[in-house]
This record gives C-alpha cells, sequence and structure tokens, in this order.
C-alpha cells in the first residue's frame, strides 16, 4: 500500500476509537482554576494531560510531562535531526448560559461531536496524537525530530508552552492546530492596557463581572445615585461594558477626562491614540474596551487592541503613554504580545498550503488572524488546521463555534485534520531530510 491507502485504513480502523477518545477528553471541564490541588492549572487540566497521557502510552508513544503544564509527546527516545512542534491544547474556556446540549456530556449528535472545548482544541489535539500514533503503528521511521505538545492554558496567557520552551529549547519549526485549513500564516500583535480617572461624586460605584479567558465581560453592575443597575445579566449585551460607559450619564469627575475616554471608546480604530494603522495581509487596528473596574476614587478600564503585522508593537506601547501624558489620564500597559508574520512565500508554509489544495481540489490562501495561538511562541511557525474554512454546521445562529454554545466538530472534517497532520509531517520529514 502507498502512504494514502495507508492512511485510508487506519482511518477506517481506528474510527469509532477516534471519536470515542475525542468524546472522552470533552467530558473533562479542564477550565482553567486557581486552586490549592498543587497542580499549576487545577485538578481538571491536570485530568486532561493525564488522560492524554495514558492515551499515548496505548499506543506506544513516548511521553514527558512538564509539571502539568505540558505535555510531551514522541515517537521515540533520543530522537535526532531538525525538530518540529505540533501544538494544541486541553484548556478550555468557560460554559455560557445558552447551550442546547449538555457542554461536558461529550455526545455525538448526527455528524458532530459536541461539547466544550472540542473544537478549540480537543478535537485538533485528538487528530495530532492519532497523526503521530500512524507512524508508529505503521512501523514509517521519521528521520527528525517531530514532538506533539499539549499545553494546558492556551485559553489564559500560553506560559504553559513559555515554560516547556525554555526547558526544551525552540523548534526548527512549530505548528499551531488551533484554527481553519490551510495556513495561519500570521496573527495580529495584542496589546491590553488600562485608563484610569477620577469618578464623579455621585457614582458609587461600577465594575464589570466576567472569567478571565474572555475578553468581553459578560456584565457590568453600577450604583449610581444610590440606584442599583445591571447590565448583561438577564438581557443579551454584546459589550455591557461599552453600554454601561456610552450612555448620556456622566461618570467622571472631571470634563475633560469623560471627553478624552469618550472619544476612545467611540474610536474603534486607535485614530485618537495615535495607532490607527492597516496593512493589505492583516487589516486594521482594532480597540475594544472589556473591563470596568472602581474603587473609592477611580474608575478603570481596561482595552484590548489587535495591531497589524506591519505595525511595531513597541511604538504602540510608546504611544499609548504618550498618550498618557498628554490628556493627564493614568495610562498602565497591562499586557504585550507580538504577532507574528511568515511570508505566503515561506517554503514550509507554501509547502503546506499546496498539499491541502492538491488533497482537496481547492484553491485557498494563507492568512492572517486577530485571534491568538501558540504559532506566535514559536520563533518560526505557523497555523495548521483542524478545521474545514467553509463548513456551515447545522445548528442555531450563535451555537457550533470555538467559544460560544455548543462547540460542535464535524467528524468527517476530524478525520481529514488527520490525514492532512499527517501528509503534513511527512512532507516536513521529507523536506528536512
Amino acid at each position: 500500500m502507498n502512504l494514502k491507502e495507508q492512511i485510508e485504513e487506519y482511518l477506517q480502523k481506528n474510527k469509532f476509537e477516534i471519536v470515542s477518545r475525542t468524546c472522552d477528553l470533552v467530558k473533562i471541564p479542564s477550565i482553567n482554576v486557581e486552586d490549592h490541588s498543587g497542580k499549576p492549572y487545577g485538578i481538571e487540566c491536570a485530568k486532561a494531560i493525564d488522560f492524554c497521557d495514558q492515551l499515548c502510552k496505548e499506543k506506544h508513544l513516548v511521553t514527558k510531562n512538564y509539571d502539568y503544564r505540558c505535555l510531551e509527546v514522541m515517537c521515540r527516545e533520543n530522537q535526532t535531526g531538525k525538530r518540529l512542534i505540533i501544538a494544541t491544547h486541553a484548556d478550555v474556556v468557560p460554559t455560557v448560559d445558552d447551550n442546547i446540549y449538555d457542554p461536558f456530556a461529550g455526545k455525538v449528535y448526527g455528524d458532530y461531536i459536541v461539547g466544550r472545548g472540542v473544537v478549540d482544541d480537543k478535537g485538533p489535539l485528538i487528530a495530532s496524537l492519532y497523526a503521530l500514533a500512524f507512524f508508529k503503528e505503521y512501523g514509517i521511521p521519521l528521520k527528525n525530530d517531530i514532538r506533539l505538545v499539549f499545553g494546558s492554558n492556551e485559553e489564559c496567557g500560553m506560559d504553559d508552552l513559555l515554560y516547556y520552551l525554555e526547558r526544551a529549547g525552540q523548534p526548527d519549526w512549530g505548528l499551531a492546530v488551533d484554527d481553519d485549513f490551510p495556513t495561519v500564516n500570521g496573527e495580529k500583535g495584542l496589546v491590553h492596557f488600562s485608563i484610569s480617572a477620577p469618578k464623579a461624586e455621585h457614582v458609587e460605584s461600577v465594575n464589570s463581572y466576567g472569567s478571565k479567558q474572555r475578553l468581553v465581560h459578560d456584565y457590568c453592575e453600577s450604583t449610581i445615585n444610590g440606584e442599583n443597575m445591571v447590565i448583561g445579566r438577564t438581557e443579551k449585551v454584546t459589550n455591557p461594558v461599552l453600554h454601561r460607559f456610552t450612555g448620556e450619564e456622566r461618570l467622571f469627575k472631571n470634563d475633560q477626562d469623560e471627553k478624552y475616554i469618550r472619544e476612545i471608546l467611540a474610536d474603534i480604530d486607535g485614530h485618537c491614540l495615535g495607532i490607527n494603522h492597516s496593512d493589505e495581509m492583516s487589516g486594521k487596528t482594532s480597540v475594544k474596551v472589556f473591563k470596568a473596574e472602581s474603587d473609592a476614587q477611580n474608575i478603570t478600564l481596561t482595552f484590548d487592541i489587535r495591531t497589524p503585522v506591519t505595525l511595531n508593537i513597541d511604538d504602540v506601547v510608546e504611544k499609548l503613554i504618550a498618550y498618557g501624558k498628554k490628556t493627564g489620564l493614568e495610562v498602565k500597559i497591562v499586557k504585550v504580545s507580538k504577532g507574528y508574520y511568515q511570508k505566503p512565500e515561506n517554503e514550509i508554509v507554501s509547502m503546506l498550503t499546496e498539499l491541502y489544495n492538491k488533497e482537496f481540489n481547492a484553491n485557498e490562501k494563507p492568512y492572517v488572524m486577530g485571534a491568538c495561538t501558540y504559532a506566535r511562541l514559536f520563533d518560526n511557525g505557523c497555523g495548521f488546521g483542524g478545521g474545514n474554512p467553509h463548513e456551515v454546521k447545522p445548528f442555531p445562529k450563535g451555537h457550533g463555534a470555538a467559544h460560544g454554545a455548543d462547540e460542535a466538530h464535524n467528524i468527517y472534517v476530524l478525520f481529514d485534520a488527520i490525514k492532512m497532520l499527517i501528509l503534513g509531517i511527512k512532507a516536513i520529514d521529507d523536506k528536512w531530510s
């Protein structure tokens, strides 16, 4: 049999097991929490790592647990050659209120596995595991150092993979399996910053609440002139903080502070901050408020900025600081994460894109996205799968996608992802050899 015939035989032989193991992983509610379990991201994230470890050992793969932050997986010990890391994660964002199906039941409905995290990123994790296990089962030697890494904190800062890379070193190339095929050749830069100003005397408090994994809080509660108001708890509001601060009511003590902050809230492209920019490959700068906090004197708003790949993120930080000095507002930089960009002509990006297009008779192009994945932590890398970019899921609006209600992964798209990862691993291994 040739390679493709072996892949088809492998998928046919293991299809029920692949679906079953994906469902089993979904049943583990691996939401990152702070607790006293001794595990860095909580007991459930540790259970997910243990589940993956056991499944890998059943497949005769070699594993190494990096203190329950990451699990490393290889075909054999003491691998040599150039190193490829394929990174996925087992942690998930918290559930939402409008699920139709039990988010941690891990059940199949029609052609879909439904449950929290199956799209992001448990389905792709299982796909990468079975892709590497294919080479072990069929005795196909890999000449280079091919490794999987399963993380536990991708949704809350990615310090899990940073911890791993500090100990294992940077690979020659990294793949993040966390989006749609064919290839993600770039991600926008990210800056979180906060602005604080004295609150008006009639404002007692304004605070928003939500999980640390989401970049828009679920509801915003305020007490003004003794009257309590909650936005977003009973009614669905896209951004409760923005809704609260763009009403007619004055919230800040100083008229000039109120003016400046309202300008920022209304300026989604960052013009007033001096950071508006656009490029052909990644689009415009975006600015979004997502959190409100207050104390006895001040209100603090925290913003999320996504920057085009051609905009220097250090310049963005400098301009934000300069804006604070110019306006008198207290500006603090909370988080900075540099994006990345690989030219579409890059030899691995182009090879993987052509591989996908040939397999599916498509004409897809590499693309840049605003979301953040492990790919940005590699000195050299990109995203590769595992979703279908044109899939239309048979669920109500707002259901079926990553981070939303009723995440759902098509079983046949999952099988396609396994096939593409096998072909991708083999192509990179052959190229390096």
